[in-house]
């Protein structure tokens, strides 16, 4: 995570990548204090053991297009 003309910055090594609060956006207490200005961020941090760090768990399915019916039928 690093701060740039403004703006908070978050990397694919920061733990908020997996987190539930980054994912719905700026419900993270971290980010809304950083764009508040409660804290400040100088240089790089790696955010590996935050305390408000909620799992977010990804559920993906195939589902089948009735557009695209796959014959599996061998001829």
């Amino acid at each position: 995570m690093y701060f740039e003309d403004g703006s908070v910055f978050v990397e694919k090594q920061d733990q908020c990548m997996t987190c539930s609060n980054f994912v719905k956006g700026v419900a993270c207490p971290l980010l809304q204090a950083l764009g508040m200005g409660v804290v400040t961020l100088d240089g790089v941090m790696y955010v590996t053991n935050c305390g408000f760090y909620k799992e977010h768990v990804r559920h993906l399915r195939l589902i089948q297009n009735d557009e695209q019916k796959i014959d599996n039928t061998e001829e």
